[in-house]
């Protein structure tokens, strides 16, 4: 009888072991698969990240030296370049994938972590494994795998060897980012508007590109030459886009930087049209790439320096064509930019299927969701409020173009008409709500707020005293921000101000002295400016503001303009000084 006793007993803790090993097992594959569906939402329509594997994470058979610890500190930062550097106009490209940003891979030390390792998944990525071959020589010789993780194949393995180090780590970077972005699965992820092909000479020139682009922008401006500093970066793009023509990332810094150097040149400047023309003809749904050629159009229709090649008149009618073009094509962006459009386009690229891509839905997407916080708004409503800004200064521009003495009064009347409806555009977008909004209330609110007594008409005997007064440091100077309003329809706002203090006197408010309208338009334009950069997600760049033709205007010598430049360090070039 004992002896059974014992026996059950026996039976009974193997049992009770067996359904604890047995639990144990169930828990550890429910959390392990749970923690695999958490990476694949969390890398849905993402590109996946590099894990650099550094020195002593893995000890081979062959003794073979790992590369030390610098060398894979420095590919790290040589792969996180360029990450958000540029001076591409407002209105550039938005990545709609995440860039792949390398992680590092440590061993497991302890039982903790072992027991860790083993009931959690492994994010998904791509494994860079590197060994230095013959690390005494002259030329240093760099064995590149690359190892899906956590399938553990190899999708590539090369040899890369150079004598300096910076080109030797960024020719494995390229090399790595290449051979990721062409991967079948990857393509699906990438919209293929940003694709750079099976090889790896265009993201190098590309790279190329925005590493002397970033030298000269951080790089103190000279007194010769104007834009001339970005001749190898312009050269870059060029060899570039003979590798990927397509690519939109390419091609808008190429015109980009066009349309730096050449600001004054129009036979140039018809050169970063064409490209802009081309690249929505490819692909007719990026909108970014038709507000870029919008505002070119634009651009292109205001007074600009004779041209040697065309005569007077012919420079005139190319003035108009470009005029109606850009309003053609900024009101075609409003009517793209409303919700039906947008949601149809996003549900295209979900659909599963031929046209079913990750990358596009993501980019579809952005402009339906809200920014990220601390932004209050989302990119459509940005994108919306500088492109009605661009509308009233492209008015602005027509109406400085046919003015002058000519016409009759109903004629002139109906300019400042017209100049106060653009006035009225401008306040909306970047002002908050007023309980009354009257009719030419922004002439008031964004000119001359601060200095009217009867809260309606501008108060020339109050100009010259209050303007010049020292405000109360406790209040940010100038009428109410819109709290929701991007950095770029601030800064759309600036240039349309700094175009308003061009217009002829026949055009102005009645009793608006000219000298006092420049003043306080050009004191409006620097304050959009201020605001634009106070914006938390501002990518405005001094190099951009003073080499941009808009605002040209605010830099007189000794004027407020010229600083306000010299306070935040632009570096303008001479002929605007």
């Amino acid at each position: 009888m004992g002896v059974d006793d014992a026996f059950v007993r026996a039976l009974h803790a193997a049992a009770q072991w067996f359904l604890l090993a047995l639990a144990v097992l169930l828990t550890v594959a429910v959390v392990r698969g749970l923690s695999a569906l958490v990476h694949r939402l969390r890398a849905r329509g993402r590109i996946l990240p590099l894990i650099l594997v550094p020195d002593g994470a893995e000890q081979q058979a062959d003794g073979a030296r790992q590369p030390s610890a610098s060398l894979v500190s420095h590919l790290a930062a040589h792969l996180t370049e360029h990450g958000g550097e540029s001076i591409l106009a407002p209105g550039s490209p938005s990545t709609a994938t995440a860039d792949s940003r390398p992680q590092t891979s440590d061993p497991a030390q302890g039982w903790v972590e072992s027991v860790i390792r083993i009931a959690l998944s492994s994010p998904p990525g791509y494994a860079v494994h590197l060994d230095e071959l013959e690390p005494g020589g002259t030329t240093r010789r760099v064995s590149v795998r690359i190892v899906r993780v956590p399938r553990n194949r190899i999708i590539a393995a090369t040899v890369i060897a150079e004598e300096d180090e910076e080109r030797l780590l960024e020719r494995i970077a390229v090399h790595c980012m290449a051979k990721v972005r062409s991967q079948p699965e990857m393509l699906r992820r990438i919209p293929r508007w940003e694709r750079w092909g099976a090889g790896e000479e265009a993201l190098a020139h590309y790279r190329k590109g925005m590493y002397e682009q970033r030298t000269q922008t951080r790089a103190r401006g000279g007194e010769e030459g104007f834009g001339g500093e970005y001749t190898e970066a312009l050269r870059a793009f060029d060899q570039a886009v003979k590798f990927a023509p397509g690519n939109l990332l390419v091609r808008h810094g190429q015109a980009a930087l066009i349309e730096l150097m050449h600001a004054d040149d129009p036979e140039q400047y018809q050169r970063a049209i064409k490209i802009y023309q081309r690249c929505t003809r490819l692909w007719s749904e990026h909108i970014e790439t038709a507000y870029r050629m919008a505002i070119a159009y634009s651009r292109a229709a205001r007074p600009q320096p004779p041209d040697p090649h065309l005569t007077p008149e012919e420079a005139e009618r190319l003035r108009a064509a470009m005029a109606v073009l850009a309003r053609e094509h900024l009101a075609d962006i409003c009517r793209r930019l409303r919700l039906v459009p947008l949601l149809r386009r996003w549900l295209r690229s979900s659909i599963p299927g031929g046209r079913s891509n990750s990358g596009e839905r993501r980019y579809w997407g952005s402009w339906l969701l809200p920014l990220p916080l601390p932004a209050r708004r989302s990119q459509r409503r940005t994108f919306l409020g500088a492109i009605r800004i661009a509308l009233a200064a492209h008015e602005i521009t027509e109406i400085q173009r046919a003015g002058g003495p000519s016409g009759s009064a109903g004629q002139r009347r109906e300019r400042r008409r017209e100049v106060s409806r653009a006035f009225d555009q401008v306040a909306r977008e970047v002002l908050v709500r007023t309980w009354y909004p009257r009719r030419g209330t922004g002439f008031r609110r964004l000119l001359f707020d601060d200095h009217t007594r009867r809260r309606s008409a501008h108060d020339t005997d109050r100009h010259g005293v209050v303007v010049t007064r020292a405000r109360a440091t406790s209040r940010h100077w100038g009428p109410e921000r819109k709290g929701a309003t991007g950095w770029m329809t601030h800064y759309n706002a600036a240039c349309f101000l700094a175009l308003a203090t061009k217009l002829p006197p026949q055009s102005l408010p009645e009793g608006y002295p000219p000298e006092q309208w420049r003043e306080d338009c050009g004191r409006s334009a620097l304050n959009q400016l201020d605001r634009s950069m106070r914006t938390h997600d501002s990518t405005l760049t001094g190099d951009w503001i003073a080499h941009d033709p808009d605002l040209d205007a605010l830099w007189g010598p000794g004027g407020p303009g010229a600083e306000w430049a010299e306070f935040m360090n632009v570096d303008l070039p001479a002929r605007r000084a």
